[in-house]
């Protein structure tokens, strides 16, 4: 047992230069990304509004789950990091492309599409490539450390982009700096795969067959996730996706429209995250998950609901994104984690990647609904409609948390 213990820490630390590097390269993409989180202000500059903007996004909509759904149906066509690679790649030669867009909006729908797809295969493909290098015991932890080292660099962005517009550089040039970072992260992503091992490998597929996953089909895999508990689960993954796109996409133009300086949120909103991930994760564990679920995403709604009412008080501001953070950082891997825990053994392993499509595909499609809103009828209808989902959220987490707390009670009499 003690060799054992021994040979996987040791396993653990020869591999540990090739996750850093992975992370490395994860927050240089997510800051990238976070960059561009911009583009709406340049769509402005551009003679574009929202609804535009909305346009732009949501061109990656069908292509970006296409992608996804080949990941899923191939994942071992091509190692991990390289597909994670290629698509940083993919996304530097999108804002280099959207840096030269300069007689109007319209060209940055083909540059949308890139973007798009490439971060949501980014997103898809990462947490496959840090699972070949660690072990089943460590994997929800390192995990946690992808999406966090993706929310810094989400945050951190749009704040270096702040600075870079007011320089010489303005918007284009800042653009550039964020196509120049993503081949630094090309780089330290390839070089995964030389110091890297697949050493994981062989658990990841011994799991898989005990699950016993491949001997349902997909369609069937489909049906018993739609048809069980695991549904209320990907609404409220869904329902998450439309709300963290809408506000970290339209924050600039927001904050702008009010006076506010749009640093305020991205700061407030990622330190508010990465605490809740970090730190009041370890303590939520002590208490029920459904309790835990119901009452983060009671405290997001409380959010949403305060930023009608934020006018351009900056310490409101701040205050409100912070509390977004909090109750969006703590609910969300509780609700993925809560999809898989319902689900069928045979049908696990199709749940986290469907959580996954759906996440994406509300991502980049949800903008073009919320671009029409705040063109036709205001930020205060948008944060109407989003506090409604918050609320659909509400009543699905505190009825299952009821539920599963009668059912519970009559199992024990």
């Amino acid at each position: 047992m003690a060799r054992d213990e021994g040979g996987e820490r040791g396993e653990l630390r020869g591999r540990l230069p090739a996750v850093v590097l992975l992370l490395l390269g994860t927050l240089g993409i997510s800051t990238a990304f976070g960059m561009l989180l911009l583009l709406p202000l340049y769509v402005q500059e551009l003679g574009g509004d929202e609804a535009d903007f909305g346009v732009v996004l949501s061109a990656a909509a069908v292509p970006a789950v296409l992608c996804i759904g080949l990941l899923i149906r191939y994942p071992e066509a091509l190692r991990p990091h390289v597909v994670v690679a290629f698509a940083i790649a993919t996304y530097g030669i999108g804002a280099a492309g959207a840096s030269l867009v300069t007689g109007g909006w319209v060209p940055l729908v083909g540059i949308g599409v890139l973007l798009g797809t490439a971060w949501a295969v980014v997103y898809a493909a990462s947490p496959m490539a840090m699972s070949k290098m660690v072990t089943d015991e460590r994997r929800a932890a390192y995990f946690g450390y992808l999406t966090g080292t993706q929310q810094v660099g989400i945050g951190v962005g749009p704040v270096i982009s702040r600075f870079l517009v007011e320089t010489p550089l303005g918007f284009r040039g800042t653009f550039l700096v964020a196509g120049v970072v993503c081949l630094v992260a090309v780089a330290l992503t390839l070089v995964v795969g030389v110091l890297g091992s697949d050493a994981g490998t062989d658990a990841g597929k011994g799991g898989a067959e005990r699950t016993g996953s491949s001997t349902v089909s997909f369609g069937a895999a489909m049906w018993r996730i739609l048809a069980s508990e695991a549904a209320f689960s990907l609404a409220m993954i869904l329902l998450f996706a439309c709300l963290f796109t809408t506000m970290t996409s339209f924050q600039p133009t927001f904050a702008g429209a009010r006076g506010l300086d749009y640093s305020v949120f991205y700061i407030a909103y990622t330190v508010a995250v990465i605490f809740s991930r970090f730190v009041l994760a370890g303590l939520a564990a002590r208490f029920d998950s459904r309790l835990v679920i119901a009452a983060s995403v009671s405290v997001m709604a409380l959010a949403v609901a305060s930023f009608l009412a934020v006018g351009s008080n900056v310490f409101f501001y701040g205050i409100s994104s912070a509390f977004l953070g909090l109750g969006y950082g703590l609910a969300l891997p509780g609700v993925q984690a809560q999809a898989v825990n319902v689900s069928e053994e045979q049908v696990r392993s199709r749940v986290l990647p469907m959580a996954g499509m759906l996440f994406e595909g509300a991502i980049l499609g949800f903008p073009l609904v919320a671009g029409w809103v705040i063109t036709g009828f205001g930020y205060r209808a948008l944060f109407a409609v989003l506090l409604a989902f918050a609320l659909v959220q509400v009543a699905i987490a505190w009825w299952r948390f009821l539920v599963a707390g009668r059912s519970k009670v009559t199992q024990e009499m």
